[in-house]
C-alpha cells in the first residue's frame, strides 16, 4: 500500500481528538455463533464500561441482548461456546496475575461455576477438546502439583468435577486431544539444546513415541489430528524459510502434504487466533481455506467448495475480513470486516442465500470522528534486509514535517497488525503521525528475519528502529527535531535503549512495563515459563557467559547518557516482566537527577486492562508529549477509581529546558 502524495499536499484542517473514553473503552468483539446456530453471543461493554459476554438470538435486536456474566473491575477478554449452546465458558485472572480460572454459566439458570477453584494456579483450555460428541466435558491443563509443568484434567462443566488425566513427565509444554476425548499428541521441550519432538500414543494406554523433531532453529506446533487418526496437522519452517501448515503420518513421521505456505510469510495465529485464518470443513476435517499476511491478510481457497465463498467475502467490502465463527451445520458465519480508519463491522454470512447482514458495529461512536489512515511500507536496514513499518498519518493535516509518536511492539516475538488501533488513532487525531516497526526479531516473517534477531536487543534491532525514524524522516513525514518513543514490555526497553543508545534522535519518552536489564528480566521469571528457558539463553542473553552483553545492552547502566524526560509505569502483579525493572530503573535515574515520572498500577499486570487505568496512563503521557512536541490535547477524561500510584514526578523539578509552545495550525 503506497503512501499517497495526495496527504503531502493537502491543506491543513486539524480533526478533533477522539476523547480518551471513546476510545479506548471496551467495544464489541468476538462474535461467535452457538453450535446450533440459534444464539450469537460477543464481547461487550456493561453499563460501568466494563467488558462482558452478551448474548441474543441471532436474529434478535440489541435490545434483546442480555449481559450473561457479571464483571465489574476487570473485564473478559476471552470466552466460547460449549458444544451443546447451553454454556459459555470464559476465563478471568486476579489483577493481572495470569492466574487464570475457567468458568462457566449455565445461560438457562445463568449460574457460574468456577471449574478451576485454585489458588496460584495457570490453567489453559486444550481447544482440540472441545468436541460435539462431548460436550459438558473439556481438558483444562493445570500447574497443580507442580508449579513448573501442566498436567491434563479431565473436567465437567456441568458439576465442575476435575479428574487427572494426564500427568506431565516434566517435559511437555503442550497437549493435544484426538476426536474420542483422548490426549494422544504431545509437544516434548529438550532444554539441552532448544529442539521440540511431537510425541503421540495410539491409545491411552500405548506408550508415547517420537515421530516429529526440529531444532531451536525451526518454529512449529500442533494443530490437530486429521480424520484418519494417524494424520495430524501441524506447523513447521522444518526445510523451508517460513512456517508452514502440514499434514504429518504419525505412523512414520513423514509429511504427506504441504497443505498451505507463503514465501514472505508465516502461517500464524491472528491476534492470538489461528482459527480467525485457517478454515476447517467440520465434516471431513479438512482445511479449505487459509490467510497469509505480511502487511495485511490476503485470503486463498484450498478448496473448491469454499472458493466461491472466499471470492463473495473478500469483494464484499473494503478492509481485511476474518471468518470468527460458523455453525454447526457450516451455513452460517460470522465474517469481520476491519478497517485502518473505521470501527470494524461484523456481518452474518448465510451459505445457501449468499446474502450478509450486519450484526454490529464494534465500535460505533467511532463514526462521530474522522479517523486517520494507516499505510504498510518497507523500509531498507543499514544491513540491507526488508523492515515492515506501519505509518497512521493524522486526518485533515498535511503529512510533512509532523511531530511523531515511535511505538514499537513487545515481545519481541510477536508484530503489529493493519487495522483500527486505538493506540495509534489516539495520537493520530491529536496532531501526530505514527509510526511502528516490525524489527528484525518479529514473528510472522520467516526464521532468517526472527533469529537476526537472537542477542541483538538494544543492537541491530535498534538499529532497525532507528532507520525507520530516519526514513520517516528523510521522506518529510516527521518533524526531526519532534519525535517521541513510547513501547510496552520489550517496546518499553526499546524506549530505555532509545533515549540510551540514541539520545539525540528523541525529545521524550514514555515506558510501560520495560526491562531495564537483560540478566534481571530473564532470570526473575514464572516457574512455568521453565521451557523457554533455551529460547531465552539463545535469543536475549545467556546468563552463564554473556557478561560483556548485558553489561553493554542493558539500559541501566547508561542512565547518565539520557538526555529527555520519561514517563515510566508498571502493573503492581506482572509476572511477565518484574517490577523490579521499574522500580530499580527509576532508582538509577533519580540517583543520576534525570527527569521522571514513575507511576505503579496497583490492580494491573504486565497489561493495562481497565478502563481508568488506561485513561491516567495516556493523559500523563499525553500532556509530557504535547508539552515537548506541540500536538493537541483531547478533552480530559473522566478519570475515576483507577489504580494509579504516583511514586514520584521528578520531570519538572529536573526537565533540561523549557517546553515547547503547541504548534498551531493556521
Amino acid at each position: 500500500m503506497t503512501i499517497p502524495n495526495l496527504q503531502k499536499n493537502a491543506e491543513n484542517n486539524r480533526k478533533v481528538p477522539v476523547p480518551m473514553e471513546v476510545l479506548f473503552a471496551p467495544q464489541k468483539e468476538q462474535a461467535r455463533l452457538s453450535s446450533d446456530g440459534r444464539f450469537l453471543a460477543y464481547l461487550g461493554p456493561s453499563a460501568a464500561e466494563v467488558s462482558n459476554v452478551w448474548v441474543r438470538p441471532i436474529n434478535g435486536t440489541e435490545e434483546e441482548a442480555k449481559m450473561v456474566t457479571k464483571e465489574t473491575h476487570r473485564g473478559i477478554h476471552w470466552y466460547i461456546w460449549n458444544p451443546s449452546s447451553e454454556y459459555i465458558i470464559y476465563k478471568q485472572d486476579n489483577g493481572g496475575d495470569e492466574n487464570f480460572h475457567h468458568y462457566a454459566v449455565e445461560l438457562a439458570t445463568g449460574e457460574i461455576r468456577d471449574l478451576t477453584p485454585y489458588d496460584n494456579v495457570h490453567s489453559k483450555i486444550i481447544p482440540s477438546s472441545i468436541s460435539g460428541l462431548y460436550p459438558y466435558d473439556i481438558c483444562i491443563c493445570m500447574n497443580i502439583c507442580n508449579k513448573t509443568d501442566f498436567d491434563v484434567y479431565k473436567v465437567n462443566i456441568q458439576t465442575g468435577e476435575a479428574v487427572l488425566d494426564t500427568q506431565n513427565p516434566g517435559d511437555v509444554s503442550d497437549w493435544l486431544c484426538d476426536s474420542l476425548f483422548q490426549i494422544r499428541g504431545a509437544l516434548h521441550y529438550d532444554l539441552s539444546d532448544g529442539s521440540s519432538t511431537i510425541r503421540v500414543r495410539d491409545a491411552i494406554d500405548a506408550p508415547w513415541r517420537e515421530v516429529f523433531q526440529w531444532s531451536s532453529e525451526d518454529q512449529g506446533s500442533m494443530v490437530g489430528f486429521a480424520a484418519n487418526p494417524v494424520q495430524m496437522y501441524i506447523l513447521s519452517s522444518l526445510n523451508s524459510e517460513t512456517t508452514q501448515l502440514l499434514l504429518i503420518n504419525t505412523a512414520d513421521g513423514s509429511v504427506e502434504q504441504v497443505i498451505a505456505s507463503s514465501p514472505k510469510s508465516d502461517l500464524m495465529p491472528f491476534k492470538f487466533d489461528l482459527s480467525k485464518v485457517l478454515l476447517m470443513d467440520f465434516r471431513t476435517k479438512e482445511y479449505v481455506a487459509v490467510a497469509f499476511c505480511y502487511g495485511t491478510l490476503k485470503w486463498t481457497a484450498l478448496h473448491s467448495s469454499v472458493e466461491g465463498d472466499i471470492e463473495l467475502l473478500t469483494n464484499f467490502k473494503d478492509g481485511q475480513m476474518t471468518i470468527g465463527s460458523r455453525d454447526r451445520s457450516n451455513q452460517k458465519w460470522v465474517v469481520t470486516y476491519e478497517k485502518d480508519n473505521a470501527t470494524s463491522e461484523s456481518y452474518l454470512y448465510d451459505r445457501e442465500s449468499k446474502t450478509l447482514s450486519l450484526l454490529f458495529l464494534h465500535h460505533p461512536k467511532l463514526k462521530e470522528y474522522e479517523l486517520g489512515n494507516t499505510y504498510p511500507h518497507t523500509v531498507k536496514s543499514r544491513d540491507d534486509l526488508d523492515i515492515l513499518v506501519y505509518l497512521t498519518l493524522p486526518p485533515g493535516l498535511k503529512a510533512q514535517n509532523l511531530p511523531m509518536v515511535l511505538r514499537i511492539h513487545g515481545g519481541p516475538w510477536y508484530r503489529d497488525w493493519w487495522g483500527c488501533d486505538s493506540e495509534n488513532q489516539f495520537w493520530a487525531t491529536r496532531g501526530y503521525a505514527c509510526l511502528q516497526v516490525e524489527y528484525r526479531g518479529s514473528d510472522g516473517f520467516g526464521k532468517k528475519f526472527l533469529h537476526a534477531g537472537d542477542k541483538q536487543w538494544g543492537a541491530a534491532m535498534q538499529n532497525d528502529i532507528t532507520d525507520s525514524v530516519l526514513w520517516a524522516i528523510n521522506e518529510g513525514y516527521a518533524d526531526r527535531d519532534r519525535v517521541a518513543i513510547t513501547g510496552i514490555s520489550f517496546g518499553g526497553y526499546c524506549t530505555l535503549a532509545g533515549i540510551t543508545f540514541t539520545p539525540e534522535l528523541y525529545k521524550c519518552a514514555a515506558d510501560l512495563v520495560g526491562p531495564s536489564q537483560l540478566f534481571t528480566v530473564t532470570t526473575k521469571i514464572v516457574s512455568y515459563w521453565k521451557p523457554r528457558r533455551k529460547i531465552l539463553n539463545d535469543r536475549v542473553v545467556d546468563l552463564t557467559k554473556d557478561h560483556q552483553l548485558n553489561q553493554t545492552q542493558s539500559p541501566i547502566f547508561h542512565v547518565d547518557k539520557i538526555r529527555v524526560p520519561l514517563i515510566m509505569a508498571h502493573g503492581k502483579n506482572d509476572v511477565v516482566v518484574n517490577p523490579g525493572e521499574s522500580e530499580r530503573m527509576f532508582e538509577a535515574l533519580k540517583d543520576n537527577r534525570k527527569a521522571v515520572q514513575y507511576v505503579i498500577y496497583k490492580d494491573e499486570g504486565h497489561f493495562l486492562e481497565r478502563l481508568q487505568n488506561k485513561m491516567d496512563w495516556y493523559q500523563r503521557v499525553e500532556i509530557l508529549f504535547h508539552e515537548i512536541l506541540g500536538g493537541q490535547v483531547g478533552p480530559p477524561p473522566p478519570v475515576q477509581n483507577s489504580g494509579a500510584i504516583l511514586v514520584a514526578d521528578l520531570i519538572s523539578k529536573h526537565q533540561p529546558s523549557a517546553p515547547v509552545e503547541p504548534i498551531l495550525v493556521k
